[in-house]
């Protein structure tokens, strides 16, 4: 089954072809008023992907048609469901039944649009599936009511499999957790497809602050801050992806596997360090898919790392109970390969500080101020921090340096040379020293323009701000004077190296916050 991008370009193809074609329609003798019919750009097999359809209203007659209605009625449909995407606003769903309305269709002209999606229910059985009745009204120019329609045929036709996560949250508001605990991971797949699955893997990922204990000897370990740490800190490794033992049948349809049991023992675990931020809810997720697509899902070798212990996967997997091997296929619905589970962390604090040292120059010069912001911990945070200019100078953007931490706009977001107050960030999670990262070191540009006051600052903004330790190193005195000790800093730019080992932290952090976007489905372990 074509994915849906797909299918919304072949629709949009459909629309150029339908416009040119009914811009004319040429009958040797047309028909009296308005002429109504519909047709679809889409056959009628579906599987559980889904398929999004189209249709076509005609006016074939030689009048325009007013205050147009198509309406679609699956009741008659055998195991397969009718939706609306919600982007698709001149569509209403009711029960089976899905109504659409046109303002007009005028003489020998054609309307096509994107109407509805069918999908067949999990596991059915492939085969015809009935009659989708499709009607369209609307009315002439003197008031009369005119009908016409249009039916589709529809037929399921095998999905393939369809490996579905599920997890559940690691804890409760009411019960949150923080340095030096251990909580079980409850993760579980399940193929919903209706063949068996191929050789499949599954992908576990934790925040900052947060590690996998299992080290599986044949699992793929991740780390967003590599290296070692102090004693009570934790920095991963925060994604584990793990394939199937070759020796395991494939997942049969309806079949699944629950890594973890009744009393709460699991093949996965996750501590915690004295670093988790909180109190905050931040979440993991758990991600199921099949070998043949797992490159996509994998980090860069030099991210990656097996497993140190001498357990293997393979092993804790092989008291489950397997499937019958059979011929597989693709799989074709990738939207529930993604489960989120939540976690609460207890409160924490972190002591952010900034630096910057004193410059001077002449009425004229552009100076540089070395600065620095650092998290001295223990916790993780976020931070931004705002340059403030002395009376008598302003800021300066960095030609040769565009990055982005120091936004230099105006208030309409248009780019600007100069500013008196400027905003900085890291755009992403700032992490205690305890990670190996060392903050940020850099430079800011400031013209004098005259004598300069003392009223300039550096102040950093933590995040959160009631977790912040130490509220008296957040500030700092921007000191530029004119003339005597410190003299003018040449005009360099931005350390490359540090820039792009900054840079690929902040990657890292964008790749460990993406899940949180996904869809939690929640696991349900019976007694």
């Amino acid at each position: 089954m074509s994915s849906l991008k797909i299918r919304l370009a072949a629709g949009a193809a459909a629309l150029i072809v339908a416009a040119s074609v009914g811009a004319s329609i040429p009958s040797p003798a047309l028909a009296a008023g308005p002429q109504l019919e519909m047709s679809y750009d889409a056959i009628g097999d579906v599987d559980n992907s889904g398929r999004l359809v189209g249709a076509y209203a005609y006016n074939r007659g030689d009048e325009p048609a007013s205050d147009v209605t198509m309406t679609f009625d699956a009741s008659g449909l055998r195991d397969v469901a009718i939706s609306v995407p919600d982007w698709i606003d001149y569509c209403q769903l009711d029960g089976q039944i899905v109504t659409c309305e046109l303002s007009g269709l005028a003489a020998e002209h054609t309307e096509w649009s994107h109407v509805f999606e069918l999908k067949s229910k999990q596991q059915s059985k492939p085969g015809p599936a009935g009659t989708l009745k499709g009607t369209i009204r609307a009315f002439g120019p003197d008031g009369t009511e005119y009908t016409g329609g249009g039916d589709l045929e529809v037929t399921i036709v095998e999905s393939g499999p369809d490996l579905v996560a599920s997890t559940a949250d690691i804890n409760t508001a009411n019960e949150p957790v923080g340095g030096g605990d251990v909580r079980p991971i409850a993760a579980a797949i399940y193929n919903d497809g209706d063949t068996p699955t191929g050789d499949w893997y599954v992908q576990i990922w934790v925040p900052t602050g947060a590690g996998i204990v299992e080290q599986y000897s044949d699992c793929e370990y991740r780390d967003w801050w590599p290296g070692e740490h102090p004693d009570g800190y934790v920095y991963g490794p925060n994604v584990v992806t793990c394939p199937a033992p070759a020796d395991l049948d494939p997942l049969g349809v309806g079949e699944g596997l629950i890594f973890v049991d009744e009393t709460g023992e699991s093949l996965f675990h996750v501590a915690f360090g004295k670093n988790l931020r909180g109190p905050e809810e931040t979440g993991g997720s758990v991600q199921v898919g099949l070998v043949d697509d797992l490159e996509s899902e994998r980090a860069p070798k030099k991210l990656t790392r097996k497993g140190t212990s001498g357990k293997a996967f393979a092993d804790a997997v092989a008291e489950l109970k397997p499937t019958t091997r059979a011929a597989s296929r693709r799989e074709g619905n990738t939207d529930n390969n993604w489960a989120n589970f939540a976690i609460w962390t207890k409160a924490n604090t972190h002591d952010f500080a900034v630096t910057a040292e004193p410059v001077s120059g002449s009425i004229g010069d552009i100076v540089e101020i070395p600065y620095t912001v650092i998290n001295n911990g223990p916790s993780d945070g976020a931070a931004g921090w705002t340059f403030k200019a002395p009376t008598g100078t302003v800021l300066v953007s960095d030609d040769e340096y565009d990055g982005p931490w120091c936004n230099f706009s105006d208030e309409s977001g248009h780019p600007v040379k100069e500013l008196p107050e400027v905003s900085c960030s890291t755009e992403g999670e700032f992490p205690a020293k305890a990670s190996g990262y060392q903050g940020v070191k850099e430079k800011m540009k400031l013209r004098i323009i005259s004598t300069p006051g003392d009223d300039g600052t550096l102040r950093v903004r933590p995040h959160p701000e009631n977790a912040e330790s130490n509220p008296a190193n957040d500030e700092v005195k921007l000191v530029v004077t004119v003339g005597g000790s410190g003299g003018g800093l040449p005009v360099t730019g931005a350390n490359a190296a540090l820039i792009g080992g900054i840079g690929g932290g902040v990657v890292a952090i964008g790749a460990a916050l993406f899940f949180v976007a996904r869809r939690r489905r929640i696991l349900l372990v019976s007694e």
